[in-house]
């Protein structure tokens, strides 16, 4: 398995290497980052008179910046493409090869004009951001736009389209080919992995098979799973710029998907971080349950004890990612979170002020956990409730009680606990025995089916140590009463005190010994006159 995904692993970086190789003018396509609508325009520090900058773009591609007040800059901006895009298009219609790039001087400042149309003015402002003067300045913007304008009209020639046509093809090719790897890959993981079962701490104990990397897989799934659109989308974005007419729409892509695909992706990276949280938790929590160094009692406390710490770390790991995830997204999006981290502490200052009980209950839940008090698993009774513990976390306890309901209790609220599953359990049994039988008899009969009960296959493993008969221990109504102390694992002195009992019916039974029941005398007395 290791070295299936090892060359699966080779093969896609290959080919996505083979991909980026073999695309002429890759440096020239406009990214995320290079494209105006992502990027802030660059601020020119000056307090008196503030100056922006942006670029100017022809067939998505961008030429130069141009510099004006933060008030002006985009009215120069569209004045300057409009001009531009009308010039691309008379220089296209036309037979000539070369463009016609003039500079013209009016007002002592060089004004560019292309095909005879007026593009723009070049500016002081403009010959300071580029740190050049005016006249090396409009000599590189003429040479740009001639070189732009040459290859948008080599760019709609057949030749070109043809070759891009090819190009787009091979692109189209891989894609589909990394989507059936990936695809191959993602099949094999969902094949069951080989369960690695605990070992044995003794007959009368074994944990549950574990899987270890089931967490992982689980996550590496849905990796691929985003890889595949994410190839999908890589794939789309490269056809659409192999083409000036196709260009238009990944520009206008481009400017769309920053945001929503800036939130798209820190909501998955924080929920496989979530995810990856979780299976690490899990993780860590299998590898300390299996040990063969604990006795059977220590290894189902410390199971119970490290699932519900697991529990609870990875209750705490969602809202510590999600409220990661949503400072990294605001960062992003060029949100200033200084003030806001700030009125958020004040919030929540003001929550913990009114929200106190809630404090309490995450304490003393806190202090359950630590200490061991009881577990996902325990039976335990507080107050007048009995019941399995479902849920355990820092707010509140869930348990389930024996008519199914589900009860909630604050752990605020928790003050006296029972733990009827801590470790080890203990039937306490109450046998009434008749007046008029002979009790050492009736003693050595309910020992010796106590006793044989214990010896049995199938009982050994739920019965501890051997029953202890602690004789009679009161007297009433019905006869004496024999006290029977049994101690079992957790949570089964049920099944064997009800099993005991049906064993010592039987066995009164067969000594015809009738079961005690309330008796009454009724005395009459008559009065002679």
């Amino acid at each position: 398995m290791p070295a299936i995904r090892r060359r699966l692993f080779l093969a896609l970086v290959s080919v996505t290497l083979t991909i980026l190789l073999h695309i002429p003018v890759w440096a020239q396509a406009p990214s995320p980052v290079a494209n105006p609508s992502t990027q802030q325009p660059l601020i020119i520090p000056n307090l008196s008179n503030p100056l922006v900058s942006d670029w100017i773009w022809l067939d998505g591609r961008r030429l130069f910046k141009i510099a004006a007040t933060k008030g002006n800059l985009a009215e120069r901006i569209q004045a300057v493409q409009d001009s531009l895009e009308t010039s691309k298009r008379k220089y296209l219609r036309s037979d000539s090869v070369d463009p016609k790039v003039d500079i013209r001087i009016s007002n002592n400042l060089p004004v560019i004009y292309v095909d005879e149309q007026h593009l723009m003015t070049i500016t002081s402002l403009d010959a300071e951001l580029r740190g050049l003067d005016v006249t090396t300045l409009d000599d590189q913007i003429k040479s740009i736009l001639e070189v732009a304008l040459r290859r948008a009209r080599t760019e709609r020639q057949p030749q070109f389209l043809r070759q891009q046509g090819i190009l787009t093809a091979a692109v189209i090719g891989c894609a589909v080919l990394l989507n059936r790897l990936v695809h191959f890959w993602q099949r094999r993981l969902r094949r069951p992995a080989k369960a690695v079962a605990a070992p044995k701490t003794d007959g009368s104990l074994q944990l549950p098979p574990v899987q270890f990397w089931v967490g992982f897989l689980g996550v590496l799934r849905q990796v691929l799973s985003i890889l595949q659109i994410a190839i999908g989308v890589i794939c789309l974005l490269i056809c659409l710029d192999r083409f000036p007419y196709t260009r238009p729409i990944n520009i206008w892509l481009l400017k769309s998907l920053p945001i929503p695909l800036t939130l798209t992706g820190v909501g998955l990276v924080t929920y496989l971080l979530i995810r990856l949280s979780w299976a690490l938790v899990n993780r860590f929590a299998l590898a300390l349950t299996v040990t063969p160094f604990l006795s059977p009692m220590a290894s189902r406390r410390m199971l119970l004890r490290i699932s519900t710490i697991a529990n609870v770390i990875k209750g705490i790991a969602v809202p510590i990612w999600i409220s990661l995830g949503i400072i990294v997204a605001l960062i992003l999006l060029k949100v200033d979170v200084g003030p806001l981290l700030a009125g958020v502490g004040l919030v929540g200052v003001a929550l913990s002020l009114a929200s106190q009980s809630v404090i309490k209950d995450a304490l003393n839940g806190f202090l359950v956990i630590v200490e061991d008090q009881f577990g996902v698993g325990d039976v335990i009774t507080v107050d007048q409730y009995t019941g399995v513990v479902e849920t355990l976390n820092l707010r509140m306890t869930q348990i389930r009680n024996a008519e199914g309901q589900l009860i909630t209790i604050p752990n605020s609220e928790i003050r006296i606990v029972a733990n009827l599953s801590s470790e080890w359990s203990r039937v306490d049994l109450n046998i009434p025995i008749p007046y008029h039988t002979d009790i050492d008899q009736m003693l050595d009969l309910i020992q010796s089916t106590a006793q044989t009960m214990a010896d049995e296959p199938d009982w050994q493993k739920q019965i501890i140590e051997p029953p202890q008969l602690m004789g009679v221990d009161d007297f009433d109504h019905r006869g004496p009463v024999v006290k029977v102390w049994i101690k079992t694992q957790p949570l089964q002195q049920w099944a064997v005190s009800r099993e005991l009992r049906r064993r010592l019916k039987l066995a009164f039974d067969e000594a015809n010994i009738s079961i005690p029941v309330p008796q009454q005398q009724l005395w009459l007395y008559r009065s002679h006159p």
